[in-house]
């Protein structure tokens, strides 16, 4: 790692550290919306698709815990994303003019997104353990860091966008539409003939088939996902690029 970019990365770091909401964002609200929609919700059978033609009967409260641990996943890094955008459109430019490397600039910010994204990962992993025990945690986990990468990055390109007001608005929308609505089995026992057009499709299904199948069934969701997130990150390097001045090259 160069000095330009260590010393930008430690100001990315500073940066979002200054921000109170973020420590608060990225453990309490987790703990509490995790811990209460579970406790909340009544253990009714429930029978639901897994990959591979795959049928396993659960409860509705089973359903809640990854579920509701990869919501928050998915809306935490996307807000995270959003803040990490916005302090580049502000500062990252000026860094630029007095000498930073404009590659150091734009790595920074994406190594301080991917960071914020594995301590949400992390701490919503753990408060779900607290009172769900998957079938199979690797592909669990792939799923949730799957999902805070590939959500992280449309945060960042939303909030090259809009203000983080509205920023915020938006990402809500979008995470309970397609991961709350769309996507849960808590809602369709098998996904919806369109599903599979949103970047939820290949994330419910890796998450739900580490959490209840003792066998591997989700090669195609996880590829998908994977294709979903190279784009994103493509997506959000051009977009960064252009923030700090960077078009060509």
């Amino acid at each position: 790692m160069s000095t330009g970019l260590r010393a930008a990365t430690r100001m990315a770091l500073r940066d979002q550290r200054r921000r109170p909401l973020v420590s608060i964002l990225i453990v309490l609200v987790p703990a509490y919306v995790i811990l209460w929609s579970v406790a909340e919700t009544k253990p009714t059978p429930r029978t639901i698709a897994l990959p591979g033609g795959v049928w396993v009967t659960t409860t509705m409260r089973a359903l809640h815990g990854p579920g509701m641990a990869e919501l928050m996943v998915a809306f935490l890094a996307a807000l995270l994303g959003v803040f990490v955008m916005r302090s580049a459109l502000e500062g990252d430019r000026r860094l630029v003019l007095a000498g930073l490397p404009a590659h150091d600039a734009v790595l920074a910010r994406i190594t301080v997104l991917v960071a914020a994204t594995v301590a949400a990962v992390l701490v919503s992993a753990g408060i779900m353990a607290m009172i769900f025990t998957p079938a199979s945690w690797p592909p669990v986990i792939a799923a949730l860091m799957l999902t805070g990468l590939i959500y992280g990055a449309i945060g960042a390109l939303i909030g090259a966008l809009l203000d983080k007001l509205a920023a915020t608005y938006l990402i809500l929308f979008l995470v309970m539409v397609d991961l709350g609505v769309v996507q849960s089995p808590m809602f369709h026992s098998v996904p919806v003939s369109a599903a599979w057009l949103l970047p939820g499709y290949p994330l419910d299904r890796l998450l739900y088939d580490g959490a209840f199948a003792h066998r591997f069934h989700a090669t195609g969701a996880l590829l998908l996902a994977l294709g979903w997130l190279l784009a994103a990150a493509l997506a959000v390097q051009v977009v960064l690029r252009r923030a700090v001045g960077l078009t060509t090259g």
